[in-house]
């Protein structure tokens, strides 16, 4: 499985800041506040890292620690529990045979689209 380590500050850009009181009736800002937003973004990232450090600590306790990336391929966020000293994998989510069923049909989706233009 092709991965990287997980950019928190990447993740939480992509999270929805919650509604500002100067949205209208259908919930679009009728001014962005930038400072809002970071803010927001700060927040979020603060509670992700927290979160990720408390499980860390957890597991620590049974001799294992938890490990977040994305998969290159599909941009898929891939949880993997792993023993702390031989690194090895106990339990990975989504399963890589998930994973790999999604890169095939990528990469099908690639062919026929390929062949139709």
């Amino acid at each position: 499985m092709e991965a990287v380590k997980l950019d928190v500050a990447r993740v939480a850009q992509t999270q929805v800041p919650p509604k500002a009181s100067g949205e209208s009736a259908r919930g679009v800002p009728s001014t962005p506040d930038p400072k809002q937003a970071e803010a927001t973004i700060r927040a979020i990232q603060d509670n992700f890292r927290e979160s990720v450090e408390a499980a860390n600590e957890r597991l620590a306790e049974a001799g294992q620690r938890i490990d977040i990336s994305i998969d290159k391929a599909t941009n898929i966020v891939v949880v993997q529990v792993r023993d702390r000293d031989s690194g090895e994998t106990i339990r990975q989510i989504p399963p890589e045979e998930a994973l790999q069923v999604t890169r095939n049909i990528d990469r099908l989706t690639g062919i026929l689209v390929d062949r139709k233009v």
